[in-house]
């Protein structure tokens, strides 16, 4: 007999579980290790178990959740490697997204990225400088004009979520951090391929080192005590 298809209001319901319970876990609502009640969760969104557990398996294939016996689904704990890895991807698709940006860019693409710069400086908070960094990027690969490539771009950064993209950003130096921007986008202003992508790879190479001695300090921090 053929299993019955599933219904367009059984498909929507898990879509609008997935989204909702992801953008908890990515904006930090939702703490690493915490469980998540699928009965509660089910109340608050006003559909029943089935859609909410669907997408827990979702979200578990991405990473996101992990089913823990006795239980049941928690936020899954990012290590090192996790942050690690991530920052492998963003190396691959980021420097392939500028060295094909950087012969469209156009005076406009410039000054916009000079304005975002210059908020990025005068920013007085880390999530500030995250959010305006991730713009500032977003910024420079968009005249590469390959929308796939630009979306599996814009999937590692949510996937890192805003909580780990400002782990990152409070493990690397501020000043740094807006010389290195500056230098890239000249080299992109000049258009200079070369030059540009050679700068983003350090730039994001970078951040891997601040990232694991992050780590590291607080593991000798949490020893200590």
């Amino acid at each position: 007999m053929a299993q019955a298809k599933p219904t367009k209001t059984t498909i929507t319901a898990t879509e609008g579980a997935y989204v909702e319970i992801k953008r908890r876990i990515l904006e930090g609502e939702l703490a690493e290790g915490s469980p998540i009640r699928q009965d509660d969760v089910a109340a608050q969104l006003g559909v029943s178990k089935i859609p909410v557990r669907e997408a827990l398996m979702r979200l578990q294939s991405e990473g996101l959740v992990k089913f823990t016996p006795n239980v049941g689904a928690v936020v899954a704990t990012l290590t090192v490697m996790d942050y690690i890895e991530m920052l492998d991807m963003r190396l691959a698709l980021e420097c392939r997204a500028l060295e094909l940006a950087v012969p469209n860019m156009a005076s406009v693409d410039i000054a916009r990225a000079r304005e975002l710069l210059a908020a990025y400086h005068s920013a007085m908070s880390d999530q500030e400088w995250s959010d305006l960094n991730a713009e500032f990027h977003d910024t420079l690969y968009e005249p590469a004009n390959r929308p796939r490539l630009l979306a599996a771009i814009r999937s590692v950064q949510e996937h890192m979520g805003r909580l780990l993209r400002l782990r990152v950003t409070m493990a690397a130096k501020h000043d740094r951090s807006h010389e290195e921007h500056m230098q890239i986008l000249d080299a992109c202003e000049r258009g200079d391929v070369k030059g540009a992508v050679r700068l983003l790879r350090k730039h994001i190479e970078q951040s891997q080192r601040e990232v694991q001695g992050f780590f590291r300090n607080n593991q000798r921090r949490t020893s200590v005590t």
